[in-house]
């Protein structure tokens, strides 16, 4: 049986430009030279045991996690929608992911909420002992990449310079390089479905994800993508995420997040 892909419809402009990643810029990363943790929160407002989840993901981006160890996505999914509210955040596109990522796992289920930690599915998540020997777990590695991110925000859209190198030799198409665009702060009154009545806060929301690109068979990359913003865009909310993941396993090798200039 065929692997489902990760591969998701790019609309994106490829370029590089070295010059301008080597001028300084506000908003700039490079990765750790540790391992850093990519927390994948699936949800959705129309499920009533996704609120809960949602806080404890705002909880732990406002105080508990460092982006140096552990970066956030939370990706609305759209099989909710049909049954009564429709998130506007969801889109097809996540819920694909969510279905590959299980299939690489060996499962035919999807559910909401459910957390993977860079690319496997993590059930125990609420138990905060076992979330944190995971992290501790992860970090703990060397990086098996190095990642570097520059970010140059317009009015309708942002372009995002992503490039680094993975240490050892990379087959082609063995790993494929992953930029999401996440906003914070986001809110929905929900009127209807299960969450009737319920007015739900968000943060880490993807707006955007693109990939994957390719990796050179040295292990180097290069990449510009141009970002269209979406409606209820606000930059001093948002902020990118890089990552590197395994595309027959999902495994999410490397990580790397980068918050919008500060106005």
């Amino acid at each position: 049986m065929k692997t489902p892909s990760l591969a998701i419809a790019l609309v994106l402009t490829l370029a590089w430009t070295p010059t301008l990643l080597a001028k300084p810029a506000g908003c700039a990363a490079v990765g750790p030279p540790t391992r850093v943790a990519l927390v994948e929160l699936y949800t959705s407002e129309g499920c009533n045991s996704c609120p809960p989840a949602d806080r404890w993901l705002s909880r732990q981006t406002a105080g508990s996690w460092d982006t140096r160890q552990v970066a956030a996505l939370a990706f609305h999914v759209d099989y909710w929608d049909r049954l009564g509210w429709k998130d506007r955040f969801a889109q097809p596109a996540f819920s694909a992911r969510q279905r590959a990522l299980a299939a690489q796992q060996g499962s035919r289920t999807v559910y909401t909420p459910q957390v993977l930690l860079s690319g496997r599915s993590l059930p125990q998540w609420q138990r905060p002992e076992v979330f944190q020997q995971e992290i501790a777990h992860l970090t703990a590695q060397p990086a098996p990449a190095d990642l570097r991110a520059e970010l140059f925000p317009g009015p309708e859209q942002w372009r995002v310079q992503a490039g680094g190198h993975v240490r050892a030799p990379v087959a082609r198409g063995e790993i494929g390089v992953f930029v999401a665009v996440y906003q914070d702060r986001l809110d929905s009154q929900v009127t209807t479905g299960e969450n009737a009545g319920e007015r739900l806060r968000h943060d880490r929301v993807v707006r955007a994800l693109l990939g994957p690109l390719a990796i050179d068979p040295d292990g180097r990359f290069a990449h510009t993508v141009s970002v269209p913003l979406p409606g209820e865009f606000v930059a001093r909310d948002a902020g990118v995420v890089i990552f590197l993941q395994r595309l027959q396993s999902g495994e999410v090798v490397q990580a790397l997040a980068l918050a919008a200039c500060a106005d």
